[in-house]
């Protein structure tokens, strides 16, 4: 004997949805969650030390190319940022660097530093400053071996 259904009233409690509202709101979430990849305009190593990098990410100017890049912002105009590194990520050579490796320093195009609590959207350039070494044979390292992933844009 098979188990009866119980009948439950569930009332106004279950919102229904038509199939393009569903979709729209699918597409909302997965670009919200949206991650971008760069490789940073440029990298250098600590003059003093020889194994600390320094990762740019910030204007430059593609001869030859349609439009120059005027720097790069977090994805969100009105992003508060009080710690940079919830936004993102950097790797070398595929693997993920651990938080505790780089500091993460925001810039304005006056090339004033922006301090925590300020609006990222006035962001033009990022700075990713190691504080250890991450490579056995760093002057061996190109600035391509490096992958910058986040919730940052291009500004052209």
């Amino acid at each position: 004997m098979a188990r009866k259904v119980p009948n439950i009233y569930s009332g106004n409690t279950q919102k229904k949805r038509d199939r393009q509202s569903f979709k729209n709101f699918v597409l909302e979430v997965i670009e919200d969650t949206f991650i971008n990849e760069f490789e940073p305009t440029s990298a250098s190593l600590d003059p003093i030390s020889q194994s600390l990098f320094t990762l740019f990410l910030g204007p430059t100017d593609k001869s030859g190319s349609i439009s120059d890049i005027a720097g790069y912002q977090f994805t969100y105009e009105d992003l508060q940022v009080d710690n940079a590194y919830d936004y993102l990520d950097v790797f070398l050579y595929s693997v993920k660097q651990d938080r505790s490796k780089y500091d993460v320093e925001l810039y304005d195009e006056s090339g004033t530093q922006l301090s925590s609590g300020q609006y990222a959207s006035g962001t033009k350039e990022i700075r990713l400053i190691f504080n250890q070494d991450i490579t056995r044979i760093p002057t061996e390292v190109d600035r391509t071996d490096f992958l910058i992933k986040g919730k940052i844009t291009e500004i052209e």
